[in-house]
């Protein structure tokens, strides 16, 4: 059993907990929004190793690509309530969706989903 720090699954739930969090604080979100915008794209625009072999391996790919499909999903949520503060990163957005898209393992049908939700907020 893999320690909580190092599990993709907890890191999946992190932006749901943040975005609560601005829900709930909303004066919040200005300040601390700008400063995870940079944090929250490079997350995205990192690309997991195609695995081969391991089923453990895949599973943990599968789960990374999990955890950036809701970061992204949590980029959606600030487009809607602060759009300025996604305008810098207009023209890396797109790319990282294409590259999820491309990427997702096609066993992950909830996060492709998942993936079309968000591209269709962000359209």
């Amino acid at each position: 059993l893999a320690p909580s720090v190092d599990s993709f699954k907890v890191l999946t739930e992190c932006p749901i907990v943040v975005m609560l969090l601005f829900q709930l604080y909303p004066d919040c979100m200005q300040s601390n929004g700008s400063d995870l915008m940079p944090l929250m794209v490079d997350a995205l625009r990192i690309e997991a190793p195609p695995v081969r072999g391991t089923d453990s391996l895949s599973q943990q790919r599968t789960d990374f690509m999990a955890a950036q499909v809701k970061t992204l999903s949590f980029l959606t949520y600030l487009l809607r309530a602060s759009p300025s503060l996604i305008r810098p990163y207009q023209e890396h957005i797109p790319q990282c969706v294409i590259h999820l898209l491309r990427n997702c393992p096609a066993e992950a049908v909830s996060t492709r989903k998942e993936i079309l939700v968000a591209t269709r907020h962000i359209l």
